[in-house]
């Protein structure tokens, strides 16, 4: 069911509720304003009749019938009887109607007071009346014909009001609705018109600052996202392209002249030791991508325990040593606390080994002589991990985009690499909810700056 069929739908069941409750209230009030005031207009009589009979001595029961026959305000099938103390029937009114009064209203009257009842279509009232030390009981029935009338008349009118409202308010909920919904048939028709290929265009914004437009707003931040998904997606291929093309061009082209003729045993050593590095560092490379890959899709599935960040750092500079004897890397400890608890992170070792060893073999890497610093500083709630070089530095145009993926800047493309290195590191950063950041000046040096979280605080 459409949206704006369902509006309409609640919009009328919900004004039917109040209107049919508004109608049940107005009879119901009716009804009982209809009924006291028949029953208040009987009394009356009643009392009027038994004050003549009673109290007027030139008034007997024959003149006091005729009197009755000549009121133009009689009730319908009117009867009023007038019993004295012991029961014994002294007055009634309207011959034709002959109701059998049971003595135990006539005693009920006596010892309760006035009394109020309904027999069939008839409305009873029973009414004590005392004159000159005798006790009397008036029973006044009558049928109330007009006020019934009204009543039909009246649920007529308000049952033909409530279907002739209701298909009125079907009728505006359904034209309203669809004004309410026409930016959002709009935004659809918009949405259904973006493709791969034209992710650039944008939802025409509202002018409005309500939800509509608060959704437009969204819309176009997803795509805007999106967008830049694709075009990392497709820098991402075409690196990727680009950097497994060089080696395996390379395999081919030694092996290739290395078959058009026979050659010593030395060369064929070399051409086999070259071959030899092209392959590591094809296996360096998908090895680093499958992490990048990896780490981007499965971040919540690793395993986090409490480790030292100092030893941390120690492994990742052997293993950087490691890699080249020739890299020289200072560990600094700042404002070393007592307690070592301090220095305890909860974070995945393998993963904090991989990210702080490529930022260390980077800074290695680009520094003229191969040497890094590496300083931890304790900070409140906050260990603190800097990386610096003395490389050639970084320029300000390409700071934003160094974290990613494959991303070199002119100054560093001459140096052996891929570019994945930053992309890993931030990522597995990010995964340990901590903050990376880069400062670097051109011909003075890069510093690498990276916070993570106590596990125990300071």
């Amino acid at each position: 069911m459409q949206i704006r069929t369902r509006l309409t739908l609640q919009f009328t069941l919900l004004v039917s509720t109040i209107v049919l409750l508004s109608f049940l209230a107005i009879y119901f009030f009716a009804s009982q304003f209809t009924e006291q005031d028949f029953e208040r207009r009987l009394r009356e009589k009643a009392i009027t009749s038994a004050i003549l009979l009673i109290k007027v001595d030139q008034v007997d029961t024959t003149l006091l019938k005729i009197i009755d026959r000549a009121k133009r305000d009689n009730l319908y099938r009117e009867t009023i009887r007038v019993f004295d103390n012991e029961g014994k029937e002294i007055y009634h009114s309207g011959d034709t109607i002959r109701l059998h009064i049971n003595q135990e209203l006539i005693h009920q009257v006596q010892a309760e007071g006035e009394r109020k009842l309904h027999y069939e279509e008839f409305t009873v009232t029973g009414i004590p009346f005392r004159d000159r030390g005798k006790d009397y009981v008036i029973i006044a029935l009558a049928e109330d014909v007009n006020g019934y009338n009204r009543l039909v008349d009246l649920r007529r009118l308000l049952m033909a009001q409530f279907f002739i409202l209701i298909g009125l308010v079907f009728i505006s909920g359904w034209i309203y609705s669809g004004r309410a919904l026409r930016p959002i048939q709009k935004v659809i028709a918009d949405v259904q018109s973006i493709s791969p290929q034209n992710l650039a265009h944008r939802l025409e914004e509202s002018k409005h600052p309500d939800e509509i437009g608060k959704l437009i707003s969204i819309f176009n931040g997803l795509l805007t996202r999106i967008e830049n998904a694709f075009k990392l997606q497709k820098m991402f291929v075409s690196n990727v392209s680009h950097e497994l093309k060089n080696p395996l061009t390379n395999i081919t082209s030694q092996l290739e002249v290395t078959l058009l003729n026979e050659r010593p045993l030395e060369e064929y050593q070399r051409t086999i030791e070259s071959v030899l590095d092209d392959i590591k560092s094809l296996n360096h490379l998908s090895v680093s991508l499958l992490d990048l890959a990896r780490l981007t899709q499965d971040s919540d599935t690793f395993s986090m325990a409490e480790v030292r960040l100092d030893e941390i750092l120690w492994d990742a500079r052997e293993r950087v040593q490691a890699i080249d004897t020739g890299y020289k890397v200072e560990v600094i400890i700042n404002d070393m606390p007592e307690d070592e608890k301090r220095l305890v992170v909860n974070g995945n070792p393998h993963l904090l080994k991989t990210a702080f060893q490529n930022l260390i073999e980077n800074a290695c890497k680009f520094s003229e002589d191969g040497r890094a610093e590496v300083i931890l500083t304790c900070k409140k709630e906050a260990l603190e991990v800097t990386v610096v070089d003395k490389g050639p530095g970084i320029e300000k145009k390409d700071l934003e985009n160094v974290f990613q993926p494959f991303f070199r800047t002119d100054a560093t493309s001459k140096v052996k690499g891929y570019g994945v290195g930053l992309s890993l590191s931030q990522r597995i950063i990010s995964i340990h909810k901590g903050k990376i950041s880069i400062e670097s000046v051109p011909g003075q040096g890069t510093r690498i700056s990276v916070w993570l979280l106590s596990a125990n605080g300071f």
